[in-house]
């Protein structure tokens, strides 16, 4: 396929770096002034470019950690606690349960659960329906800032329960081990733990950019990344808001050759509202996200030392290939891709936009002494210094910045500058055909999927000839953006257009999560009844969804 390489010999590393630089020299929680000025700068430099902009208000949930205090048998240990933990106190003894799965064959009422991991909201839900009155999570080396909702965005009033209604925070390993040999031997342990944060409605901004393409059009590509932080946030996310930046420039450049509008935007609310910005965003500009957006490309901790990890970033089947392209051209190494997960901004689901990427590069994992692949002790999947105070401009590689840079602004150009969109639907209706085919080897004799997986299949072979079929490059693409607003809620969200999913993981096609339930051991008749009816909607949508899909293709060709 064409792409638009010319662009990677006119990125510039030195203004990426000086930008990070600016940056990063703002600490940027998520409503703060420090915050403001950063986005204020951003929007100077875009207007220095010539883009339009618009510096937005978004009212939003935020929380940001005050202090904690935790004590053992009457000694101190350090914790931190967390955004969207209550401001709360807790004195009871401590119980181990080493996973979430422990927590409901422990006794955990009315004790503190020490449990291992980062803190997420599965954990303390599990706690909390265990009957815990607080729950200290060991994190591994260094205690890394976290946000343990299930909350996405800013909560409606369905959504209260998905936050933690007891005290949490986090403690070191090496400082929690001897805790819990104690416990192993049989020893009482009383914990004391106390959590204050600052959580509220609240103002925070948001940054677009916009340049036109020569002709008249609404169509447009987003580019986008939180701006945001814990802390400096060099890497997280200093380094893609300087790409994002970087590309800006470059469009400007190459306007003359635009055959869409590019928009670019920075999130807040990212680190402190568990993606409340980029929700807010797809709120409010639901229908011209709906009707003109051709693609969301995300960015987030780009540049990293160390981050040679280059081939499993998130990406949607249709925007696969294209990234596969690139990277073998510009690297020589192959792009795997993963599945689009809950995380990075990914707020768009529900509205239907294809979406590229989040974190492109992160760390190579290796062989662990246990005989495990992972991270070696004190660093991460995004380096060692991800969600803490190290995370500042030393970690930067230039070199992998630059590599970065190159991969998203070709990407972000070629679909900026081709005639027909590089979208490849056959590959999400094949996606779908394998999904369909999993949920109906998981549910066997006990719900039938048999007409749905038809459809999938009729859909398939018309996306097949649709790929094959000379149509006019207008035509084609707007048949394909059509195609893309059924497909991508089917494969990615429950129905719930106007929505969003909860921030934990996902099922892929989540609208048969229910089958899970249904085949588990120990499931009562009365409730697979229930079940079963909750999948008969579900199969009515997916139905629908995929009927719709196979008539705007017959149309087509």
């Amino acid at each position: 396929m064409n792409t638009f390489s010319v662009v990677r010999e006119e990125i510039s590393t030195e203004n990426m770096l000086e930008t990070v630089q600016k940056i990063a020299s703002w600490e940027r929680l998520s409503g703060s002034e420090e915050e403001l000025e950063a986005f204020r700068y951003l929007k100077q430099r875009l207007e220095d470019y010539g883009y339009a902009t618009q510096l937005l208000s978004c009212d939003t949930y935020i929380s940001l950690p005050v202090r904690c205090r935790l004590r053992v048998n009457g000694e101190e240990v350090q914790a931190q606690t967390h955004s969207m933990v209550p401001s709360a106190h807790a004195a009871a003894s401590l119980v181990y349960c080493p996973g979430e799965g422990d927590m409901g064959r422990t006794d955990c009422a009315g004790k503190i659960v020490l449990t291992r991991g980062r803190a997420v909201f599965g954990p303390v839900a599990a706690a909390q329906k265990a009957g815990a009155v607080g729950v200290i999570f060991i994190q591994e080396a260094v205690i890394r800032e976290c946000i343990p909702s299930g909350c996405w965005g800013s909560p409606t009033p369905a959504d209260w329960d998905l936050f933690p209604q007891i005290p949490v925070a986090s403690v070191v390993d090496s400082d929690a081990d001897p805790i819990v040999e104690k416990l192993l031997e049989g020893q009482q342990m009383l914990g004391e733990l106390t959590t204050v944060t600052d959580t509220s409605w609240r103002k925070i901004p948001l940054l677009i950019g916009e340049l036109r393409a020569p002709a008249e059009m609404e169509r447009f590509v987003q580019f986008t990344g939180h701006l945001d932080s814990w802390y400096f946030g060099a890497i997280d996310n200093g380094t893609s808001n300087a790409i994002q930046l970087e590309a800006a420039r470059l469009v400007r450049e190459h306007q003359g050759e635009l055959k869409r509008n590019f928009r670019v935007v920075y999130f807040s609310g990212h680190s402190h509202g568990r993606y409340a910005g980029s929700a807010w965003y797809a709120d409010h500009f639901w229908e011209d996200l709906h009707e003109n957006c051709v693609i969301n490309i995300n960015t987030d901790s780009a540049g990293g030392v160390g981050a040679d990890d280059i081939a499993h970033s998130i990406v949607m089947p249709e925007t696969r290939d294209l990234a596969v392209e690139i990277v073998r051209e510009q690297t020589g190494q192959t792009f795997e891709g993963v599945r689009c997960g809950r995380l990075g901004d990914q707020s768009f689901w529900n509205v239907g936009l294809s979406n590229a990427f989040a974190s492109f590069s992160r760390q190579k994992k290796v062989l662990l002494p246990d005989g495990r692949m992972g991270y070696p002790r004190g660093n991460a999947e995004l380096g060692p210094g991800w969600h803490t105070p190290q995370d500042t401009v030393d970690k930067i590689d230039p070199e992998n910045l630059l590599r970065d840079a190159k991969i998203l602004c070709e990407y972000v150009m070629t679909f900026l500058t081709e005639d027909r969109l590089p979208l490849y639907y056959t590959r999400t209706a094949e996606d779908i055909v394998q999904r369909l085919e999993d949920w109906a080897e998981l549910a066997g004799e006990e719900f039938d999927l048999t007409k749905p997986l038809q459809r999938a299949r009729q859909l398939l072979a018309l996306c097949r000839q649709f790929d094959g079929t000379e149509l006019d490059d207008e035509a084609r693409n707007e048949t394909m953006l059509r195609l893309g607003r059924i497909l991508v809620p089917l494969d990615f969200t429950r129905g719930n257009l106007y929505g969003t999913e909860p921030a934990m993981p996902v099922d892929p096609m989540p609208s048969l999560s229910p089958i899970r339930a249904l085949t588990a051991e120990g499931t009562e008749q009365r409730e697979k009844m229930a079940i079963r009816l909750s999948l008969v909607r579900a199969v009515n949508y997916i139905n629908h969804s995929l009927l719709q899909a196979i008539r705007l293709l017959q149309r087509a060709l």
